[in-house]
């Protein structure tokens, strides 16, 4: 998910190779907010590849849970001898806890920012995450709810949600009418989740 050009919501291993498809350029990226560990959701050989580019040193933020900014640092530590947030890195880590919310840049030169509020998700254990979903608000105030990979939400998150308007929802559901597998959702578990926070949503 790019948002505004300035930031981009996971970075599976795809990610390079769409972008250049499609012709989407992401020199302009400010922050890259990842939600776990998984390989579908993060892939660092990207960040090796845009220290090769002419928007090396751009600062660019990394969000994510502890698991995301480790496996980041050990990827860049082998590879190009210095992690984020060592000096002289343009890469700096932001830990993604659920329920402290982050404040990023705007992608514009009038200040506003993006505001990030991690949720807990129901996926994985510590040695992906924890994993979260995030909250977001652009700096024109629109609200994204961006919920992939995760099982039936746990009640802290409903209770984090309860009253938010989002004007987008993705919420993801990968099992069809099969019992689920692992920490994901099915039809049953999807639809029982979209209605509680409809049913909590504020009128």
């Amino acid at each position: 998910m790019l948002l505004d050009d300035a930031m981009l919501v996971d970075l599976g291993p795809d990610v390079p190779r769409a972008a250049a498809r499609f012709g989407v350029d992401l020199g302009r990226l400010r922050h890259l907010v990842i939600g776990h560990a998984h390989p579908d959701h993060l892939g660092p050989e990207a960040l090796m590849w845009r220290s090769w580019s002419t928007v090396a040193d751009r600062p660019l933020d990394v969000v994510g849970p502890r698991a995301v900014l480790d496996a980041v640092a050990a990827f860049l530590t082998r590879w190009e001898r210095r992690a984020p947030g060592e000096a002289g890195s343009p890469l700096h880590p932001r830990l993604a806890l659920a329920g402290s919310p982050i404040r990023l840049g705007g992608p514009g030169p009038d200040g506003g920012g993006y505001l990030v509020v991690p949720v807990a998700a129901a996926h994985g254990d510590a040695s992906v995450g924890p994993a979260v979903l995030y909250d977001i608000t652009a700096p024109d105030g629109a609200r994204l709810l961006y919920a992939c990979d995760t099982g039936p939400l746990p009640a802290a998150t409903v209770e984090a949600l309860a009253g938010r308007e989002f004007d987008v929802a993705l919420v993801e559901e990968n099992n069809g009418d099969r019992p689920g597998f692992g920490d994901h959702l099915d039809l049953a578990t999807f639809t029982a989740d979209v209605g509680q926070g409809s049913a909590r949503a504020e009128p």
